[in-house]
């Protein structure tokens, strides 16, 4: 049984009809047409009748109308005696209507629906008075049912007002919790993407830079140092297998696999394999540092020396400070990577092509971790790469 209660107003609301129907029997059945005393024509009746009848099957969709036209015959029934002295279905008819224009909200067109049936009342109550005097009823019958049911229709009105909006502002707040959910779900893919393109060409651009140039060079060298090849060979082998374990490492990650990230150790061996001079001074504090921050100082780190591969010339040497700084909450990493001007025309040294994401991909780096990359000229024409970055990330932002 409370199962069924609890449907009740779910079932209501899928089949609105239903209920108007059952209003409308409610109402009409049984008529009250008929030829009596006092009465007025069966014609007239007829209209009144229909009057009370047929506008609760439009008042859903016009209230107010509907209440007009319901008013307008119950102020015939009762001041133009239709169906003599006796109360009628008019009430229940007018209570109708008017909990239609309370739901709706519209509190002044059900104030004038209250004044007008109030005033009906107490017009036809002298003639309510000397009827009902001859015949000994309660004078305070009709006023009272009036009151009542007007009152009813108000409260319940107003009750299941209240309860739709409560119903539909829980279904916006529902809705747009799912809004947020989806948007931070697309924001956690869209970073995840982010940072899976952002590997993969920090790996791809570092070890085929190394290639290339090595091969250049070498082939520029073969004839005068035939050692050089081999030499060369060398280190475009160890390059491509870098490469190669770099993306294994990253496939085992898209595939939910436990992969070993980078460490300070590996810093050395990255520096070692730059095709420039290259040298690597690391300081501070390795103490409750993040394998994720450690692991974006690396790529930054990567990043910098490609940059120098590609744009230095072949005699600029590089130098890579890190500074991982002291525990507490105020740490800083901080990245530097310069290199000097050279004395050879970087025109001469073929260098692959570059799309110019390397910048934008250790600032988006240092972003997350609530740091900044800078990159410019130094005084003796070098460049320099600088950046900062937290131990802890920042929380993504969505909107």
């Amino acid at each position: 049984m409370l199962r069924l209660i609890q449907t009740l107003p779910r079932w209501r609301l899928r089949h609105p009809w239903l209920t108007d129907a059952v209003l409308v029997a409610f109402v009409a059945v049984p008529p009250v047409i008929g030829e009596r005393p006092g009465w007025r024509p069966v014609w007239v009746q007829v209209v009144v009748y229909a009057a009370f009848v047929l506008p609760l099957l439009v008042r859903r969709r016009r209230p107010v109308l509907a209440a007009a036209v319901v008013t307008a015959a119950f102020w015939a029934q009762y001041l133009w005696h239709v169906w003599g002295q006796e109360p009628g279905r008019g009430v229940i008819a007018l209570a109708a209507v008017f909990y239609t224009l309370v739901v709706r909200g519209l509190r002044r067109q059900a104030a004038l629906c209250a004044v007008c049936a109030a005033s009906c009342v107490l017009l036809w109550m002298p003639d309510w008075l000397t009827a009902s005097a001859a015949r000994g009823r309660d004078v305070w019958f009709i006023p009272v049912s009036v009151v009542f049911w007007l009152a009813v229709s108000w409260v319940f009105g107003a009750y299941v007002r209240a309860r739709r909006a409560y119903l539909g502002e829980f279904a916006r707040r529902a809705e747009l919790a799912e809004s947020t959910r989806l948007a931070q779900a697309r924001a956690a893919v869209a970073e995840e993407r982010a940072r899976i393109a952002r590997d993969i060409h920090d790996v791809l651009a570092h070890g085929v830079t190394v290639m290339v140039l090595n091969a250049e060079g070498a082939r520029l060298a073969g004839a005068g140092d035939p050692t050089a090849a081999d030499r060369a060979l060398a280190v475009i082998g160890a390059a491509g297998r870098d490469a190669l374990g770099e993306l294994r490492r990253l496939l085992d990650v898209l595939r939910d696999e436990e992969a070993a990230a980078h460490t300070l150790d590996d810093l050395a061996p990255l520096v070692a394999r730059c095709p420039t001079e290259a040298t690597l001074e690391l300081c501070g504090g390795h103490a409750e540092l993040p394998d994720e921050v450690v692991e974006e100082t690396y790529r930054i780190v990567q990043e910098a020396l490609t940059n120098v591969a590609k744009h230095a010339p072949p005699d600029a040497r590089a130098r890579v400070r890190v500074d991982l700084g002291e525990p507490g909450p105020d740490r800083r990493i901080h990245v530097r990577v310069d290199n000097t001007a050279g004395s050879t025309a970087v025109a001469s040294r073929p260098a692959p092509p570059s799309a110019g994401r390397g910048l934008t991909g250790m600032r988006e780096r240092a972003a997350r971790y609530g740091g900044t990359v800078e990159a410019g000229p130094t005084r003796g024409g070098g460049w320099r790469v600088a950046a900062t970055l937290r131990p802890r990330p920042v929380p993504a932002m969505t909107g």
